[in-house]
């Protein structure tokens, strides 16, 4: 089921982050924004917890619905349609937005996200590992490193607010 799952899914990242267009202008195809610094559904973001809480949560159960807030350490630089937040653990979680109905601002590397919906630990695989290295800019050397799936924190967000 997990193997079916994966191969549904890489097809849909591949697809909506590589279009093969590198843009920085704030267009609809590039982000859905419903208020200033407000992309995708509109979220209260009250009580978010760190993201040491959430590590914490995931050794507890397998998925959690959560609002989290921290630092965007780095992004999707082809069109805004990830986003790794610090965990506080020397670890990030991998953000994607749910049905890639939005994406965020290019340049949102180094604010602060505060982001609601589910989090969980899954084995991310190499060609997926990859994809995200190419669209972070990673050098080739780098990318073609990769040969190991990996254990990964990972975030469908439904919204997200990007403090200035």
């Amino acid at each position: 089921m997990f193997k079916k799952l994966i191969v549904l899914v890489i097809p849909v990242f591949l697809f909506a982050c590589n279009s093969g267009v590198k843009t920085t202008e704030k267009t609809e195809s590039t982000e859905q924004q419903t208020e200033e610094g407000i992309f995708g559904d509109k979220i209260n973001g009250e009580n978010p917890i760190s993201g040491k809480d959430l590590v914490a949560m995931l050794e507890e159960s397998d998925s959690v619905w959560v609002t989290m807030k921290s630092t965007i350490v780095t992004n999707c630089q082809h069109s805004g349609c990830w986003m790794d937040l610090d965990l506080g653990t020397e670890e990030v979680v991998k953000v994607t937005f749910k049905d890639y109905a939005f994406f965020i601002p290019l340049e949102s590397q180094g604010k602060t996200a505060t982001v609601e919906g589910f989090a969980k630990r899954e084995l991310i695989p190499v060609d997926m590992l990859k994809h995200y290295a190419e669209d972070d800019g990673k050098p080739q050397d780098e990318i073609d490193a990769i040969t190991e799936p990996e254990l990964s924190y990972t975030f469908e967000a439904i919204g997200v607010i990007i403090e200035e």
